[in-house]
């Protein structure tokens, strides 16, 4: 994921909160690759770090679900 795209998930008014919870699991595992990166650089993107402590918490929800899958909201 290139910086640009990692910034329209970063600056989405929707936010994190409605956002994740509707990733398919694949680009959710890219977004947290992507801001690991970021938060691996001496300047991370504004938000990157509340992003990405939601996408572990969103991924650990998924992991813990009985069938692992995404319980999204109705």
């Amino acid at each position: 994921m290139n910086s640009s795209h990692l910034v329209r998930y970063l600056t989405d008014p929707r936010g994190p909160e409605e956002v994740l919870p509707v990733l398919e699991p694949a680009e959710l595992a890219e977004l947290l690759d992507a801001l690991y990166q970021n938060l691996d650089t001496p300047e991370p993107e504004f938000g990157a770090e509340a992003w990405y402590e939601m996408a572990v918490e969103e991924s650990c929800r998924r992991a813990a679900s009985p069938d692992g899958a995404s319980q999204r909201l109705a």
